[in-house]
């Protein structure tokens, strides 16, 4: 008997398991769960006095999981920071969601600036999306901290 609707369960059967898209091996978590497990996550460094704001990014950051950094730049946002300071030398995995938010960052905070050295994966989506020639770089958080 066949059923006008489609059951939620999560399984095929028939012609339609063989056409199953075929998994990228990355598991998909609630923000929350990736934040824990994932290892995403940001730090912030102390202040050296300088006025300077320096944000450590490590693990995972797309669209699902990029609520503490979203956090983090609108607690920067509302600090006098004079330079912001982002370093993705900690990311292991990004997408369009780490771009958009560096964009808002790169027009909302002072002096905003990225630093590396830079993930493969990460320095090509930026190649891509036309960001390399919008956004400062420096190829660490000390040559930041010079300009």
């Amino acid at each position: 008997m066949r059923f006008p609707f489609r059951f939620g369960f999560g399984f095929r059967s028939g012609r339609a398991a063989r056409r199953r898209p075929a998994r990228t091996g990355r598991p998909t978590f609630r923000s929350w769960q990736a934040a824990a497990l994932g290892g995403t996550g940001v730090t912030r460094l102390p202040s050296r006095g300088d006025g300077s704001l320096v944000l450590v990014l490590a693990g995972e950051f797309d669209s699902a999981t990029v609520a503490p950094l979203r956090r983090a730049l609108a607690d920067a946002q509302a600090t006098p920071a004079h330079r912001t300071i982002i370093d993705v030398s900690g990311i292991v995995y990004a997408d369009s969601g780490l771009l958009r938010l560096l964009v808002q960052a790169h027009h909302r905070l002072p002096r905003f600036t990225v630093a590396g050295p830079f993930p493969p994966q990460l320095r090509r989506l930026l190649e891509i999306s036309g960001l390399a020639g919008i956004l400062r770089f420096t190829p660490d958080v000390e040559a930041a901290l010079r300009a």
